[in-house]
């Protein structure tokens, strides 16, 4: 399959053009939204986003969706998280250029605060027995009262989400972005390689002039731009 040079400067011509935009609109109110694993503060994680949603592409869960307008001018273009389905694989994190996301440890990712809500929940309203929190938390931080009801102790929880996927009852636990941990940025991260905390690489990331090449190409096999 070839394609044009003319059309891959095309694309690649829009790309630069909406990060550009996307990068520069700043909009006052617009929303904070849940962001990958290892993200810095907002305000930092915003000044180096630029768009690109690699991290996007390599989410296998697909547990994360690029935001529109209805989050805000600013974040449009920007990833946010559904934190339920996230199953910390970290390849958001190894695959970002820019060092919005930080390169840290799974054992350190905390995307918010886990909520137990027993006016939902089968076992609270009785409709019949269920241990699957209890029996899926990884980190032990249930425990059953009276051997039947679920209890959530919030100082052992990661929100690492694996209850709510397994929950039968939705709505039974809801995850939210507050207490989320954010980063700051290291110093002279531009001109200095990052600290590199995730892990020893199972697969190394594809540079990324071969990613975008590859972005590229798809795009133009969407759009009906090749030859």
């Amino acid at each position: 399959m070839k394609i044009s040079r003319r059309a891959l400067l095309q694309l690649a011509a829009s790309g630069l053009a909406t990060t550009a935009v996307c990068g520069s609109v700043a909009v006052v109110g617009a929303k904070n939204l849940t962001r990958p694993p290892g993200a810095l503060v907002e305000e930092e994680f915003l000044a180096r986003c630029s768009r690109c949603l690699r991290c996007l592409d390599v989410c296998q869960p697909l547990a994360i969706r690029p935001g529109h307008w209805t989050d805000g001018p600013r974040n449009l273009g920007t990833p946010v998280m559904e934190t339920a389905k996230c199953i910390r694989c970290m390849e958001c994190i190894r695959y970002c250029p820019t060092g919005a996301l930080s390169r840290i440890p799974k054992d350190e990712v905390l995307l918010g605060t886990l909520v137990l809500v027993r006016d939902v929940c089968f076992a609270w309203q009785k409709t019949r027995r269920c241990e699957i929190c209890f029996k899926a938390c990884p980190r032990k931080a249930f425990t059953l009262q009276d051997r039947r009801y679920p209890v959530l102790d919030m100082k052992k929880c990661d929100a690492c989400g694996l209850c709510i996927r397994r929950c039968p009852s939705p709505g039974s636990l809801v995850l939210s972005s507050e207490g989320a941990k954010r980063y700051q940025p290291q110093p002279g991260h531009i001109i200095t390689r990052l600290d590199d905390r995730v892990g020893p690489y199972e697969v190394a990331p594809a540079p990324y002039t071969e990613w975008l090449a590859n972005r590229l190409r798809s795009l133009a096999q969407r759009y009906g731009l090749t030859k």
